[in-house]
């Protein structure tokens, strides 16, 4: 039976709600009449007017009408496509209140998913930026026959374009680089030949070098990286989640240590100077080519191109077994086969840095029932303003 026909609610219905948390992905959620109603743009203490926009056999979602009461954390964003640009989500929201509810949700990821009591999960370290932080930017391109072009990120459907002339995460050289673009775009003097618009911000000695590539400090550290690759957005706490790499792996100078998805080399370039010898691994070969360049003359250092998975089984890998193992997949986490390689390696720790919590304490229950133990998991608030959550979790060999 389809439950959804024997519920009291249907689509378009108005409903009075008190907000009672904000659950993982950034909705409010409310209870009425035993049912889960998920709210965009709501936080824990807002009374609100809902309109029932889709009803589920277990949930409800529902559109915000009106803020009855607000929460007494509830600020206005400064930003006027928020509620329709797709990138933010806490702009509502202040600072503190922000980094509580995404420590909790680190917390509850690990309680729900890892099936952890009291997980070990340290205070959020905050953002010195909370606005202007991002330091490349992904914009969509349309243009308009006869009009001025649409720049701009997917709205909150993720079907539609929005027009964005300042985005308030982006670093001020990076909006400055999209007006200039915008305006070279309407006067017919650039022809995109793509739909996708990438910039870097330019301050604090980052300077593009070419169109392929990128320079990005990092404490003492130059690091040339793919236009189009990834490296960690927030400019002002990159160094900080470097330093709590370092920290957690707490490396000697007798450690093998081996880094999964490592990329351009972020990571490897101060991982590698603290170790005996050190092998990253990554399947973007662009990206090991910059990495084996950013570690040009660090002589215990190697790179292996391929699935992680696959290289693991190699032979450099069966020399001995690896000390230290970092790693930083992508948001969906590890494949089994990857953590059944590390947990038959047996390393004295796993350094496991994440974007997503959920996949993260998953892969992390793996690892306790192969013998390991959760030492540490620092969250650390690289996407303000946003429902993403960075954190780095320590394991050790039991």
């Amino acid at each position: 039976m389809d439950m959804t026909q024997t519920t009291p609610f249907k689509t378009g219905q108005v409903l009075t709600a008190e907000i009672r948390a904000v659950a993982f992905g950034g909705d409010g959620l409310a209870r009425v009449d035993g049912f889960v109603v998920f709210v965009p743009f709501t936080l824990d203490g807002d009374i609100v007017e809902i309109e029932i926009r889709e009803v589920k056999k277990k949930f409800l979602r529902g559109r915000l009408r009106k803020i009855l009461t607000p929460s007494v954390h509830r600020v206005n964003p400064p930003c006027p496509y928020f509620g329709k640009c797709g990138g933010c989500q806490y702009q509502h929201i202040d600072y503190e209140k922000q980094l509580e509810i995404k420590m909790q949700q680190v917390i509850d990821s690990f309680e729900r998913v890892g099936g952890l009591k009291s997980p070990p999960v340290e205070r959020i370290i905050p953002s010195p930026l909370i606005y202007g932080y991002r330091g490349k930017g992904e914009y969509h391109v349309q243009p308009v026959a006869g009009k001025n072009p649409v720049i701009g990120f997917l709205d909150v459907s993720g079907r539609r374009l929005v027009d964005i002339e300042r985005c308030g995460i982006m670093d001020k050289s990076i909006n400055e680089s999209c007006a200039a673009f915008r305006r070279s775009m309407a006067k017919g003097d650039i022809h995109p030949g793509e739909s996708r618009l990438i910039l870097w911000s330019r301050d604090n000695g980052d300077t593009d070098e070419t169109v392929d590539r990128v320079r990005r400090r990092v404490k003492e550290r130059v690091f040339i990286v793919p236009r189009e690759g990834f490296f960690q957005a927030n400019r002002a706490l990159v160094e900080v989640l470097v330093d709590e790499v370092i920290r957690l792996s707490a490396l000697s100078k007798a450690d093998r240590v081996i880094e999964c998805y490592c990329g351009s080399g972020l990571f490897s370039a101060f991982l590698a100077e603290r170790c005996r010898s050190f092998a990253g691994v990554e399947m973007d070969e662009e990206a090991v080519g910059y990495a084996r360049e950013n570690l040009k003359g660090v002589s215990n250092s190697t790179f292996f191109c391929g699935d992680v998975k696959d290289v693991l089984q190699e032979d450099f890998f069966k020399e001995g077994p690896a000390d230290v193992i970092v790693m930083d997949p992508p948001r969906r986490g590890c494949e089994k086969d990857v953590l059944r390689a590390i947990a038959t390696m047996a390393p004295r720790k796993v350094v496991y840095v994440a974007c997503d919590p959920v996949t993260q304490a998953r892969d992390i229950a793996f690892f306790i029932r192969e013998g390991y133990g959760l030492k540490t998991v620092q969250p650390l608030d690289m996407f303000p303003q946003t429902k993403h959550i960075e954190a780095v979790a320590l394991l050790e060999r039991r």
